[in-house]
């Protein structure tokens, strides 16, 4: 429709949120054109890609993973109210969208199964930037109703629950990619995330439980502002994580809008331009008219490059013994236990050392396993009246000393997960 109103000489209709090669930096592109219900939206025709790929010759033919959205923006960084940005202070995956719509549990349901029976395909990736908040478990229950065995995939915030990954792994989730990004609260403050590193610790251990969705997450290194503390930080969390999936480490980059891009005073950056290395792809006339989305920066790059090198090392290991430890086709996971009803049989599984086991009973074990979700001492001691603090906390204490538990501030969490999984359906 746009270049129908073309006046032939490149000049066209302004049309909202679009930007073409005639528009100036000086160009406002603020304004939004979006549909404001996404049931409003056919089901996605992929017939030409399926032509193509028939095409091809009997070996190189394939079964490809269809994409899909179930919601638009990320109802987590949203405005509200007028107020400024509240999302994460690294992100501008959403400036193309005007707050956050989600379809129907029927919608998503029903476009997922005529997509899956027209194309004859069980895996579907789930390209929302984040998944729907309200009812996930819902969501997925209605997708399970399909009855197909399906093979899913999907991006979640941290705080997503333990019945909200079962309900999704009854319905075919089985891998999820989780928004991490630090094993460091006062970093993941910083970056604004939301969340704490025993959430992340709680989120990683539950996807390392067999039968649960497998986490496959990164970790941002060199985030400008980052200090000391936060790689200490880190480094001491990394310990406590080695019995789970590793995170990836990736090297933070300026998103074109992102909040630092918007304030970067105070991140210590200066100097901000798009990134130099687009200049070997565009004419310089062109280069310095563009709004790209990866940018360059000066101000303290290399002192952050510099203070990150020892995580960096960290993760190597870390993945390197993670890989060695499960070697062995169906290996049980790291840390695991069985429940034997009045005691708890704990296998620590070690790389480069003999295995251990620890055996917990009674109360021992109960309070353990009340902290398979991290728990407050003073939920720990209500839960649990006829045991003192003094005798609560030295347990609490050895538990951590062993890695068997993570503690930060007065929160605990038990790490071991049960060697079958949870059953909670």
């Amino acid at each position: 429709k746009r270049l129908s109103h073309s006046d032939g000489k490149g000049k066209t209709d302004p049309t909202p949120g679009l930007f073409d090669r005639n528009d100036t930096l000086e160009t406002d592109t603020s304004e939004f054109s979006q549909l404001p219900a996404l049931d409003q939206l056919p089901v996605p025709d992929y017939k030409d890609y399926f032509s193509l790929l028939n095409s091809l010759d009997p070996e190189k033919v394939f079964i490809p993973k269809l994409p899909m959205e179930t919601s638009r923006g990320c109802w987590w960084g949203k405005n509200v109210g007028g107020k400024a940005h509240r999302g994460c202070a690294f992100c501008n995956l959403n400036l193309q969208w005007q707050g956050y719509r989600a379809k129907s549990h029927e919608k998503v349901a029903s476009e997922l199964n005529a997509l899956t029976d027209k194309y004859q395909t069980l895996s579907v990736s789930f390209m929302d930037n984040l998944l729907p908040s309200k009812d996930l478990e819902g969501l997925f229950e209605k997708i399970g109703v399909l009855k197909k065995d399906l093979r899913l995939f999907a991006e979640i915030r941290a705080t997503t629950s333990l019945n909200e990954l079962s309900a999704m792994a009854n319905a075919g989730m089985r891998e999820v990619q989780v928004g991490i990004e630090a094993l460091s609260t006062s970093l993941l403050k910083k970056i604004r995330k939301g969340t704490s590193a025993i959430q992340n610790l709680e989120i990683m251990k539950n996807c390392e439980s067999p039968g649960l969705p497998r986490l496959n997450s990164n970790i941002i290194l060199e985030f400008p502002g980052s200090d000391q503390m936060d790689v200490e930080e880190t480094l001491a969390n990394l310990g406590f994580a080695l019995p789970f999936s590793p995170l990836k480490g990736i090297p933070f980059w300026l998103g074109y809008g992102s909040p630092v891009w918007q304030d970067p005073k105070s991140y210590g950056l200066k100097r901000i331009h798009n990134h130099p290395r687009y200049a070997k792809l565009f004419p310089p006339e062109v280069f310095r008219g563009l709004k790209l989305l990866i940018q360059g920066y000066h101000g303290g790059l290399r002192h952050q490059q510099r203070l990150w090198r020892p995580v960096k090392k960290g993760l190597e290991a870390w993945k390197t013994a993670y890989a060695q430890l499960h070697q062995q086709p169906g290996s049980d996971p790291i840390l695991s236990y069985q429940d034997g009803g009045n005691f708890l049989i704990i296998r620590q599984r070690r790389h480069g050392a003999d295995d251990m086991t620890h055996r917990l009973k009674d109360t021992s074990r109960k309070i353990y396993l009340f902290c398979e979700q991290n728990r407050s001492i003073s939920r720990i001691l209500a839960r649990f009246p006829s045991f003192s603090e003094e005798k609560v906390r030295p347990f609490l204490n050895m538990m951590v000393d062993k890695r068997l538990m993570f503690r930060e501030g007065e929160r605990f969490l038990s790490l071991a997960v049960p060697s079958r999984g949870w059953n909670l359906r």
